[in-house]
């Protein structure tokens, strides 16, 4: 029965994962991809930047988080340290999910510096209970101050009507904690572990840290709203901290699907493909950015202990050059897959050379860069194994994708970004030796339903924006196939390359086990 317990997680994640698609998929399918297209392209360069010097200005705030768990449990780091270890650990974790990617970051790097595992597990519930105490709290103090309107189909499922009686209880919860902290100074003893309350002004420091830090990461999303919305700050703030406790609690990868539904639903607007662009536009500065900072970081890194500079203070990081570079060729298969499902063009930065381009050239690049983006999701799982096939493959299928978005309509933004994560790799390929092959191996189910969820997702959308162009290509006529034919024909490349790799990995192994045998 525990063996089967152990699948009960990922599958109730995997639902609710579906239900929120296929939610998100009914408030958004009266709407065309070139309609979120302009909506887009309508945000200002100024809220834009604005939004970017947010989201470094939140970044910055969250070192307080690792900063105030080190003092906690009674534990010091030089704060560059701790700057790199928050930025690296919060970045993969915002896109990966807190048990996927930024628990096992924090623990490779504080297991570097000397930190026990009990030291690193007090920390990370250090974190978590910052977090929550700045999300209750200024929940508690939204719903009293200025108590937001919750849709009618909410409200009635709701036990009370009042949601400053719930904003109430949230605020009671959250000082709660504080005057434990005032009051018990003692050890306390929980199912057999034992638990030390911080000082009063250690857990006074994380709720100030945790609240600022969710008014500025609602403020970076808030400036990318069209003003003539009509929708304060005050009354977009409770919506945003809905979105990223639900985040928090479901644990799915970068809350994809959740936050986008939670918001739109929450946000009280007609203009639900203005919210969705702005989402988007979101996710860009605040997850992929970063994300891209930190592989640069590590590249910086291992140019710079290459000419022996800074190789004493830096050599704890070389640890992470597989884990890193990993989640970044990962990150990177999900942005050609996405890149694959938008209509050619240079993104709203170039003029759109698609049209100067031969038809089959613009296919053609489409096709490379949809087959290199889900082949990416499996062979990431490669270097996390440090195998040196897996970055013989990553190399490989990184230089394609790079060259099917230049094909397809020169997207130079994304060849770029792709660019970035083929240098991080490249120049970590020494940690990548074992001659082991990750296909012939048994695949972490929580990898294999990641890989297969980010395709799922990407059939589901490429369904979702383009449908209601079927009827207008001639699928097996001379016309010139439209952007619903493209793409239904890469999703069916994708998932016969698919299939055929897990035969021939099928009858691999079942050959060795004969030869075993024999």
């Amino acid at each position: 029965m525990k063996k089967y317990l152990r699948y009960l997680g990922p599958l109730l994640v995997t639902g609710i994962f579906v239900l929120a698609v296929y939610l998100l998929y009914h408030k958004l399918k009266s709407y065309s991809i070139e309609e979120i297209r302009d909506s887009a392209e309508r945000i200002s360069h100024a809220r834009i930047l604005l939004s970017i010097l947010l989201m470094a200005v939140n970044y910055i705030i969250l070192v307080g988080y690792d900063w105030l768990a080190l003092k906690a449990i009674h534990k010091t780091l030089p704060l560059s340290r701790v700057g790199l270890v928050s930025f690296v650990g919060q970045a993969v974790s915002y896109n990966f999910g807190a048990l996927l990617g930024g628990t096992s970051v924090r623990y490779r790097f504080y297991s570097s510096w000397g930190f026990t595992i009990p030291e690193i597990v007090r920390l990370v519930l250090m974190l978590a209970v910052t977090f929550w105490m700045g999300a209750l709290g200024l929940c508690g103090l939204i719903f009293l101050i200025s108590p937001p309107v919750i849709p009618d189909e909410l409200l009635a499922k709701m036990p009370m009507t009042d949601v400053r009686i719930l904003g109430a209880i949230l605020l009671l919860v959250a000082c709660s904690y504080l005057i434990l902290c005032c009051l018990v100074r003692k050890p306390v003893h929980i199912f057999g572990k034992e638990f030390v309350f911080p000082s009063p002004r250690i857990a006074f420091a994380q709720a100030l840290v945790a609240g600022l830090d969710l008014i500025a990461a609602a403020a970076c999303m808030y400036v990318l709203l069209p003003p003539d919305m009509g929708i304060s700050f005050v009354d977009f703030l409770p919506s945003y901290l809905m979105a990223q406790v639900a985040v928090v609690l479901t644990h799915i990868p970068g809350g994809v699907g959740i936050f986008e539904l939670v918001i739109i639903h929450l946000t009280h607007t007609t203009e639900v493909q203005t919210v969705f662009a702005a989402v988007l536009l979101f996710r860009l500065i605040y997850f992929i950015l970063p994300l891209i900072l930190a592989a640069l970081l590590l590249a910086v890194y291992e140019i710079c202990q290459r000419r022996d500079v800074l190789r004493d203070a830096g050599r704890w990081l070389s640890v992470l050059s597989h884990s890193i570079s990993a989640y970044m060729t990962f990150a990177a298969g999900v942005l050609l897959l996405a890149r694959s499902l938008w209509p050619a063009g240079g993104m709203g930065l170039l003029p759109d050379m698609a049209e100067h381009m031969p038809e089959a050239l613009v296919a053609a690049g489409q096709l490379m860069t949809a087959l290199a983006g889900a082949a990416l999701l499996f062979v990431a799982y490669g270097l996390e194994r440090r195998q040196a096939r897996a970055f013989q493959l990553a190399a490989t299928f990184l230089c394609l994708g790079g060259v099917g978005t230049l094909l397809y309509g020169f997207s130079w933004l994304t060849a770029g970004m792709v660019g970035v994560v083929l240098l991080t790799i490249c120049l970590a390929r020494r940690r990548f030796y074992r001659s082991s092959f990750f296909w012939d191996e048994r695949l972490p189910t929580n990898w294999l339903v990641a890989a297969l969820g980010v395709l799922a997702l990407g059939m589901s959308a490429g369904w979702a924006l383009h449908h209601a162009g079927w009827h207008k290509a001639d699928f097996l006529g001379t016309t010139t196939p439209g952007m619903a034919v493209r793409v239904a024909l890469n999703f069916v490349a994708i998932l016969v390359g698919l299939l055929c790799s897990w035969a021939w990995r099928t009858l691999r192994r079942n050959r060795r086990s004969l030869d075993k045998r024999i």
